[in-house]
């Protein structure tokens, strides 16, 4: 029910209300004839019959001079000469039928006078819905712009489904009303606020011209209702076919060389990396790689394997005195505290990864110095002697990690 304040005034001088006070039980009529709410003069006058006092008082109302008056009937106006005394008596003339829910102005019961301005508005049915909420009104405004600002419904910045310069039908309307909304915007991993008046999620979308692809996901779904602070996520998805040129790495392969000595290396074969064109399946999601599926490999270029000789010969035996120093710079080093460095002084120290002796020697590189069998059946001294001659050869680096003791 919608109740305002009279704010206009008519001929007469008399305020004008714009909407009447309704009561809620009311039921106007919708399409409904002129008279079919009203009783007929015949009646109307049959019913006065039962008390002489008024019948006679309608008696001298209609012998009085005519009275010039205008009639608005929601908001049709016309200027009319009638004899009735009253507003009840002009409407009754006019077959005009009100109800309760109705706006009159002047009441009925006022007498009429010459220039008197007399407004009828119809109650009509006029339904709400604001953002999915639906209330029912009745209202004697004729827009709908008129209405809804009786009804004090917020439209600022919102989404009306009439346009508030419409008029409202006798029969009433629904009107439907989306209030602007903030909304955060996640597409692709980039975050965007925005307000909509938007009634769908994929309302929003299409809005702001987010187009979707077949692999991208949307939360929330594209039919969910918008509300206030909504975060709404587009993940793109795609998924391409990527070729990509890759290196194939050489094996290596060693032989015995029975002609070289042992301890000797050399390479027979160079070893060449080879190429292949690799085709994957990438899935992108908001372009980062999450998943890569090798499709198939095309070999472009073989490699070649890498041949390396060893040599297996045994080297020829050197007389060493064991007593003798190798000589040359390694003569006035620390060698015990290298031997404590490396074996804590036992000459048949083994290392199970393949080091032996005072000086933790490997055979290869034993027999590199001329030393025979494994370092552990030789005496300290020789042990010594070999380990001065490597040392001559390629200085303290041979042991990376003790070799700083030699000098202390």
């Amino acid at each position: 029910m919608i109740t305002t304040t009279p704010s206009n005034t008519g001929a007469s001088g008399r305020p004008e209300p714009e909407v009447a006070d309704l009561a809620s039980s009311a039921q106007p009529a919708t399409g409904r004839p002129v008279g079919s709410r009203f009783p007929t003069t015949a009646r109307w006058v049959a019913g006065l019959a039962l008390v002489s006092l008024v019948v006679a008082a309608a008696a001298v109302y209609y012998v009085t001079s005519p009275v010039r008056v205008d009639l608005s009937v929601d908001g049709q106006t016309q200027s009319i000469d009638t004899r009735a005394g009253s507003v009840a008596d002009l409407l009754v003339d006019q077959d005009i039928t009100v109800t309760d829910a109705d706006m009159v102005d002047p009441p009925l019961d006022a007498e009429l006078a010459e220039g008197d301005r007399i407004v009828v508005r119809f109650a009509r049915p006029l339904i709400v819905v604001i953002d999915g909420s639906e209330t029912v009104h009745t209202t004697t405004k004729l827009t709908v712009g008129d209405a809804l600002e009786v009804v004090d419904v917020p439209i600022d910045g919102a989404a009306v489904s009439v346009p508030l310069t419409e008029a409202l039908p006798l029969a009433g309307t629904t009107v439907e009303i989306i209030t602007l909304k903030s909304i955060t915007l996640d597409v692709g991993g980039e975050a965007l606020d925005v307000t909509s008046t938007a009634k769908t999620v994929g309302d929003v979308l299409d809005d702001e011209g987010i187009v979707l692809s077949e692999t991208d996901t949307l939360i929330p779904s594209a039919d969910t209702a918008v509300t206030d602070a909504m975060t709404i996520t587009v993940t793109r998805i795609r998924v391409e076919n990527e070729t990509r040129t890759e290196s194939i790495a050489h094996d290596t392969v060693e032989r015995n060389e029975p002609d070289l000595t042992v301890g000797t290396r050399k390479v027979v074969t160079e070893g060449v990396d080879g190429a292949q064109d690799v085709t994957y399946s990438v899935t992108y999601t908001n372009d980062e790689i999450t998943l890569e599926q090798v499709l198939f490999t095309t070999v472009t270029e073989q490699a070649v394997t890498e041949v390396i000789a060893v040599g297996t010969k045994p080297a020829a035996a050197q007389t060493v005195d064991p007593g003798v120093s190798a000589g040359g710079a390694a003569s006035d080093l620390n060698w015990a505290a290298l031997a404590d460095c490396e074996s804590s002084g036992n000459a048949k120290a083994v290392n199970p990864a393949g080091y032996y002796g005072l000086y933790q020697f490997s055979l290869a590189t034993w027999a590199s110095v001329g030393g025979t069998g494994n370092p552990v059946d030789a005496t300290p001294a020789e042990q010594t002697t070999r380990a001065q001659s490597l040392y001559n050869r390629s200085g303290a680096g041979q042991w990376p990690h003790c070799g700083p003791r030699l000098f202390e």
